[in-house]
């Protein structure tokens, strides 16, 4: 989450229907006063007016020094609903922000509100919202408008905040797709050991740490030292695979709308085999035609392979040059 000094506007308010049909009331019974000079109709009248007066009065004080900040989700896949957390400051000594709704205005994404039931003076209180992300890539959030119709519902108060922030929406994940098995490797390639979980002992021993299991203690060692300690295995870390995302888009296409659903499809497949791969203990690595992501060793999280496809554009070719008749160059 990055965090910006924050840019406020001047508080706006507008009257709701049910201000619209309050305060033609209002104008219906002062009308009558000023004609019959009625006492009781021009005592009517002011408690009314006196009514939109305090709606104003205290849905202002709801807002005074209320500070809002957003905190975005570790990991957000297209295709599936994430939750946006939102947090309300109240500076306020002896007053406290009661109904309060937040909204993050989001170009071509519709938001709800996170609602703030009451907010104590000196606290803070968490509300989240959900939000529906579509398309993989980078998402950018920036203004945040703030309301209130506290405490009778007549008049919506509320301000706008600029709070600039991105958050990396990763390819969506599919159900139906596994990954092959991986096949030895042939050579005299020698493979690599890591500590991890495998079958070996390394002939290493660490200190008992909560969550290994008891098979794994090394009695004599224990005994020996005074201390409960347990073996380190030794995992092979020779398995690596290599996924080909092919983003080079052929020249000359018509219509470039089913390329375009496979090459997204690809992705989401490739996303879901690597995880797959990942969690087998294999190494994986992701090749494009203009790049290639980190290598990510097995066991480890996909988070790196899932950006690099996350932020993986399609490519034009360009066509064939006297000099390179058979080369196509991106």
């Amino acid at each position: 989450m990055r965090i910006f000094r924050r840019r406020r506007s001047r508080r706006k308010f507008r009257l709701t229907r049910e201000g619209r049909a309050f305060l033609l009331v209002t104008g219906g019974v002062g009308f009558a006063a000023v004609n019959t000079a009625n006492n009781l109709l021009y005592l009517v009248l002011g408690l009314l007016l006196s009514l939109l007066l305090v709606s104003g009065v205290l849905s202002d004080l709801a807002l005074w020094k209320l500070r809002i900040h957003r905190k975005l989700p570790a990991r957000m896949f297209a295709g599936k609903r994430s939750l946006i957390e939102v947090d309300a400051s109240n500076e306020k000594r002896w007053l406290a922000s009661v109904s309060v709704e937040v909204i993050d205005e989001i170009d071509g994404v519709e938001t709800g509100p996170a609602r703030f039931l009451r907010v104590g003076p000196g606290q803070s209180g968490d509300a989240a919202y959900k939000l529906d992300t579509p398309r993989r890539g980078v998402l950018e959030l920036g203004t945040m408008r703030v309301r209130t119709r506290y405490p009778f519902g007549l008049i919506e108060k509320g301000y706008t905040v600029f709070q600039p922030d991105e958050a990396v929406v990763y390819p969506q994940l599919l159900g139906h797709v596994s990954a092959p098995p991986v096949q030895a490797l042939v050579g005299d390639a020698a493979p690599m050991h890591r500590t991890g979980r495998g079958s070996e002992f390394a002939g290493s021993v660490r200190f008992y740490r909560e969550g290994d299991e008891a098979r794994d203690i090394h009695w004599k060692r224990t005994a020996s030292r005074g201390d409960l300690v347990v073996r380190e295995h030794e995992q092979d870390a020779s398995s690596l695979v290599t996924l080909t995302v092919d983003n080079l888009r052929p020249a000359g296409l018509e219509d470039e709308a089913p390329w375009r659903e496979r090459f997204e499809q690809t992705i989401s497949e490739v996303a879901t085999v690597a995880a797959d791969y990942l969690a087998r203990g294999v190494s994986v690595q992701v090749q494009a035609a203009d790049g290639v992501s980190p290598l990510v060793v097995g066991g480890s999280a996909p988070d790196p392979i899932w950006r690099f496809l996350a932020l993986l554009q399609e490519t034009r070719t360009l066509g064939r040059t006297d000099d390179e008749p058979g080369r196509r160059a991106a």
